[in-house]
């Protein structure tokens, strides 16, 4: 494995990225009241963060990143909610709901600009989880809260990437993104790490879904997260650590079920459908993947003692999962109780 110079990386286009513009006297105290972050700390411009808008009852519905315009002090505030582009129409739809009489426009301004990733090649390892960290953990929380929205002059030596280039990075270090990885309505925004990517400020006022979600943090009880997987093949050898390779392609699609392999001839096998009276139960299911390696959301403890799962690929093959905790994560999780 190469080491990569300290001013090395890549800029990479994401044309899988919408944007909806909103602008108003009220836009900044409307999104306040929709977000799970906190809209003064970029209300008067700067770099912007990440967020998601939840259900009433606490669900994810979208996550987004809330860049503002930085426009001049006498111009209306205006902020661009960036999101995955097939979920645009869905978002648009949900926040107009709630515009009711706030003096704020709602636009969408997806031809009028480009999604750009900027990755810092830097301590990172393309390939390898489980061993040492890619970035610090200061590093890393810097990175998540201040820089997602910045305008950059890059070095010379950066190099333009591939949209493969973003996933791999983006699901190696364990970062759910669109809607193959948050389906709307289903999952709770500390199950898919919004917590950890400084998407959720715990301190701010009240705002749709906010009451499970403060009293899950409260609580401090999280049994599931979205983990980066390896699969495999049944017959291969089980990973010992994560493992990039894009040649062998595993096609699993979004939300297929896993099932914790609990040993080779109990297993619980992922079946199209069944007429058992009693059901197997998933272990979880997963999320976005490309080449051998995906997202998905499983119980902790399942990760922590080294469980594999079978999940079904697009062919109807049954196929082996390995789960990893990303190292970057703010404390290692710890065996909890999984019952319901």
């Amino acid at each position: 494995m190469s080491t990569a110079s300290t001013t090395s990386g890549s800029y990479i286009h994401l044309p899988t990225r919408g944007l909806l513009e909103i602008r108003g006297k009220d836009a900044s105290k409307f999104l306040q009241g929709l977000i799970t972050n906190h809209m003064p700390r970029i209300e008067n411009g700067g770099s912007g963060f990440f967020a998601a808008f939840l259900s009433p009852k606490g669900r994810v519905m979208y996550d987004a990143f809330i860049h503002p315009a930085n426009t001049p002090k006498d111009a209306d505030p205006t902020f661009l909610i960036e999101c995955d582009a097939r979920a645009l129409p869905e978002l648009h739809k949900h926040i107009a709901r709630f515009i009711l009489r706030s003096k704020v426009k709602l636009v969408g301004v997806t031809e009028s600009y480009d999604v750009y990733s900027v990755l810092d090649d830097s301590h990172h390892q393309d390939s390898t989880l489980g061993q040492e960290p890619a970035y610090s953990n200061a590093e890393v929380m810097e990175r998540l809260g201040n820089m997602h929205a910045s305008i950059v002059s890059l070095p010379e030596s950066y190099k333009q990437g591939t949209l493969e280039d973003y996933h791999v990075r983006r699901i190696t270090n364990g970062v759910p993104e669109g809607i193959d990885d948050f389906i709307a309505g289903t999952s709770l925004p500390l199950e898919c790490n919004i917590d950890y990517m400084n998407g959720v400020d715990f301190r701010k006022g009240c705002y749709v879904g906010q009451e499970l979600t403060i009293r899950t943090y409260h609580k401090g009880i999280i049994r599931k997260r979205v983990v980066p997987v390896q699969y495999y093949k049944p017959n291969d050898t089980e990973p010992e650590s994560f493992q990039f390779n894009k040649n062998a392609s595993h096609v699993i699609p979004p939300q297929s079920e896993l099932f914790l392999v609990k040993d080779e001839e109990s297993s619980p096998q992922p079946t199209a459908s069944s007429s058992s009276a009693r059901a197997v139960r998933a272990s979880g299911k997963t999320g976005s993947n490309i080449g051998n390696i995906g997202l998905a959301l499983v119980k902790l403890d399942d990760v922590t003692s080294g469980g594999t799962f079978n999940v079904m690929d697009r062919e109807g093959a049954i196929i082996r999962a390995k789960a990893f905790f990303p190292t970057w994560w703010p404390q290692q999780p710890t065996s909890e109780d999984n019952a319901e």
